[in-house]
Order: C-alpha cells, then sequence, then structure tokens
C-alpha cells in the first residue's frame, strides 16, 4: 500500500466528519472493563456447521473444527474480516491484553494459534520465544493520530500528554515516528502515557484526559462528532521504509507448526477465505460486524468497510503478502526507527505457508 493512497484515504476520513451530522452520536467508546468471553470475542458457533468441515476439506480434509485462537486486545471493527473465516471453523477466540500473553499462551499449548502485532511476534522469537509467523492478518495499520483542538500541529505537543495502546505497539510506534520526523528533541519533552483500547483513549480524549493519541478509524469518526480535534497525520505519512510495514500476523509455536501443519494451513485458507469474501460482499461483512460490535450503528460500520477495504487492510487471494523484498524493508524500517536492534531474518516466517494459503 502506497503513503499516497493511505493519505488519501485519511483524507476522505475528514471529508465524511465534515459531511456528517451533527447530532445522535453515540459515545466513542464502549466499556471494556469487564472479561470478555469467547462468545463475546467471537467463538460464536458457525452458521453452518458443515463449513468447518468444507474449510476442511479445501486444505486436504485436516479437522480445524474448534480451533483455539488468542487476540491480543479486545475484538476491534478492524477484526471482523478474520470473523468470516474464524465463524467458518467455530473457532473458539478468547481475546487477551498483551501480545506478550499471546506468545506465552501458545508457549503453554493453551492456544493453537494468535494475532498480535508484527513487532511484537520479531521482538518475542528475538527474545527466545520459539514461535513462527504463518500469515498476515492486517496489511496496513490504520491508527490516526488526532490531538486536542488547541495542538493545530505536532510540534505544538511539547509537554503534552499522549497516550498508546502499550509499549512497542503500533499505536505507539506511528506517534513517536512522527514526533521525530518534526523534530527529535521533542519525543523527550512529552508526556508519554500507556492507555490500552482505543475505545478508551477516545473516551479519555472526549474528556479532555490526555492532549493527543493514536486511534481506529471509527474511534476518530465517533471522536469528531463530540467536538474539534485536530487530526495530525498516520501511518501514511511516515517517511522511507514505512509503507513495507505489516500491522498484524498470525503466529504459532514452532512445535504446533511441525506436529499440526496441516490443521494450520486449513485453518488459514479459511481465514483467506473469508478476507476474500470481505473484497466481494459488504452484505457478508455488514452482517458479522453488527452481529459482533452491537454499540456501533450500522452507518459508521459501513464507513469503516469502505476505508479497511479502499486501504486494502487485509491480504488478497493471489497476491502474495510477504516476500523477501516487502521483508527486507519491514525490518530496516523498524530498525531504522528503533523498534529492535537485532536484524529479522527471513526464516522467521513460513514462506511455504504463506505461499500454499494465498496461492500468489
Amino acid at each position: 500500500m502506497t503513503r499516497t493512497r493511505l493519505h488519501a484515504a485519511l483524507i476522505a476520513l475528514l471529508a465524511i466528519v465534515a459531511l456528517s451530522a451533527c447530532g445522535g452520536a453515540d459515545d466513542p467508546a464502549a466499556d471494556t472493563d469487564d472479561e470478555p468471553t469467547a462468545a463475546d470475542a467471537g467463538g460464536d458457533e458457525a452458521d453452518d456447521p458443515g463449513e468447518a468441515t468444507e474449510a476442511a476439506d479445501d486444505a486436504g480434509g485436516a479437522d480445524v473444527t474448534g480451533f483455539r485462537v488468542a487476540y491480543a486486545s479486545d475484538l476491534d471493527p478492524n477484526d471482523m474480516a478474520d470473523q468470516l473465516g474464524l465463524q467458518a471453523v467455530d473457532a473458539e477466540v478468547t481475546a487477551l491484553t498483551e501480545d506478550s500473553a499471546v506468545a506465552a499462551g501458545l508457549n503453554n499449548g493453551d492456544f493453537d494459534i494468535g494475532n498480535i502485532d508484527v513487532t511484537a511476534a520479531i521482538k518475542a522469537i528475538q527474545g527466545g520465544v520459539p514461535l513462527t509467523i504463518v500469515y498476515p492478518s492486517q496489511n496496513v495499520p490504520e491508527f490516526v493520530m488526532v490531538a486536542q483542538a488547541e495542538y493545530t500541529e505536532i510540534a505544538d505537543l511539547e509537554g503534552a500528554t499522549v497516550a498508546y495502546h502499550a509499549p512497542g505497539s503500533l499505536t505507539e510506534i506511528v506517534q513517536r515516528e512522527l514526533v521525530r520526523q518534526t523534530d527529535p528533541a521533542l519525543e523527550d519533552s512529552i508526556d508519554w502515557t500507556v492507555l490500552p483500547e482505543s475505545p478508551n483513549r477516545a473516551t479519555a480524549m472526549a474528556a479532555g484526559r490526555i492532549d493527543a493519541t493514536s486511534l481506529e478509524f471509527l474511534d476518530v469518526l465517533a471522536l469528531q462528532e463530540e467536538g474539534e480535534f485536530t487530526v495530525l497525520g498516520s501511518w501514511g505519512d511516515l517517511e522511507g521504509e514505512s509503507a513495507n510495514a505489516l500491522a498484524t500476523a498470525w503466529v504459532v509455536s514452532d512445535e504446533a507448526l511441525e506436529t499440526d501443519r496441516d490443521r494450520i494451513e486449513a485453518f488459514l485458507t479459511a481465514i483467506q477465505e473469508g478476507y476474500d469474501t470481505v473484497y466481494e460482499d459488504k452484505d457478508a461483512w455488514m452482517a458479522v460486524a453488527t452481529e459482533q460490535i452491537a454499540d456501533i450503528d450500522e452507518e459508521r460500520l459501513s464507513e469503516a468497510y469502505d476505508y479497511y477495504t479502499s486501504i486494502e487492510m487485509y491480504p488478497r487471494a493471489g497476491e502474495n503478502p510477504i516476500t523477501e523484498e516487502r521483508w527486507t524493508g519491514l525490518d530496516a524500517f523498524f530498525r531504522q526507527i528503533g523498534e529492535y536492534e537485532q536484524e529479522a531474518p527471513l526464516d522467521m516466517v513460513d514462506l511455504d505457508l504463506v505461499e500454499a494459503v494465498n496461492g500468489g
């Protein structure tokens, strides 16, 4: 995804906000303090019990019914594309709070596969955790940096309180890098603080408890309905190799990859089929999204769908999402911004599995 294309999508976002009606805005954040259950996180039974069998047949007969899936945070609208595949295999989904918790759960055999930030996966592997990246989930980070109205540009953030999801998360990376590009000395003058989950950060912005943060697309829309806020930039405004960055990925333990490779391939095949459906059938995505995220109105979900597909957030079948060239650029970018120092070799990714699932 080129920077121009992603930036154009952000401009479209601002146009949508400017043209939207002023009244009737929902609260920009739902309460996420309650402990999620598998059903709450998207682990409902598939509409057709035979779909899991069909997904298995597509990948050589491996049984993937009840595949145990872990996410590093509550499920968001950008995760709804995954749900089409997860429902097809009747997956058991658990939403955790940190990438490290997913990595630990995979290593302990508590889950079959996990969905975490690519950078978290790289650092876990570099730290000795026996994991392998087996497929990308989101091709492009969607986070947008917003600020209170008095901050008209990034240079104004001296002394400001700026929040992000977790240390090393993409929400932190995009903001720190935008600040560094503006003025490297500015970074140390900012009060950086951790506040998990985009809806919670949107609520804090609306209440004036923080000065700036990075939010998911829908939370930016909701926030703009609450008042005037400044959009300071997005991933598309980063320079250099940022266009190569992958946002999130599916990861498994090395032991699981060795013993359950066929099941993993079957699962990922169902996931890719779900991504294909997203690009072809908006109604299918909307049906899942309105079921799983009942507190967001359909108009906003429809706008989110249009945004996600316009920036090609998810892998497309037949278009290999991880090539040697892209991985080299991705690694160079993350090392350049100091996300990690050690080179990330390509063998962190099972390219054979990626190609088998994608067909590219």
